[in-house]
Order: C-alpha cells, then structure tokens, then sequence
C-alpha cells in the first residue's frame, strides 16, 4: 500500500517482499527518500540494500525480501562490510 503524505513524501506500507524490493528501488531510481514500513529510507540505505539483493541466489532473495526494511538493511551492511573485509586480506596476502 502506497500513500503520498503532505511533505510530499512517498510511504509505502509493503504487503509482500517484492513491494518492499520495489519501494526500495524507487529510492534508488528516483534519487529521493520514502517511508517505508514506518521508517525513513534514504539513498545510501537503499542503494546497499538493491546492491546486495542483486548478488543473491533465488532462494536467498526469497528469504531476504520477507525481512522487514531495518533488518534488510542491518544484514545489507553487514554482508558489505565483511566483503570490504575479506578483500583487504586478498590485497594484503599479495604484498
């Protein structure tokens, strides 16, 4: 469910997964901030989050999507994070 409120601020209340994902990429395309799930989504927020859901497998999209937005966004972090770890001990082993 989708409502525009007075600020102009887009609010998305998601039924399903895919309507979270979807809200979530309309940040992203439209370079603007939304509640979503009763929480402010930003930009970077979202990017991380289209970001990591686009390198999942199908069965973890799945799993990731039934997550509410701030837990998506804590495993999105997350899962950045340890990359960005991971690949500065490849980049150091080879010094």
């Amino acid at each position: 469910m989708e409502r525009i409120r007075e600020q102009g601020t887009v609010e998305t209340v998601a039924q399903s997964g895919l309507e979270r994902i979807n809200a979530i990429r309309r940040v992203v395309d439209n370079k603007q901030y939304a509640k979503i799930d009763g929480q402010m989504a930003d930009l970077f927020t979202c990017s991380a989050i289209v970001q990591v859901y686009d390198a999942l497998n199908d069965s973890n999209k799945v799993k990731f999507c039934s997550m509410p937005y701030t837990k998506m966004a804590h495993v999105a972090f997350n899962l950045i994070n340890q990359k960005e770890k991971d690949h500065g001990k490849d980049y150091d082993k080879n010094r």
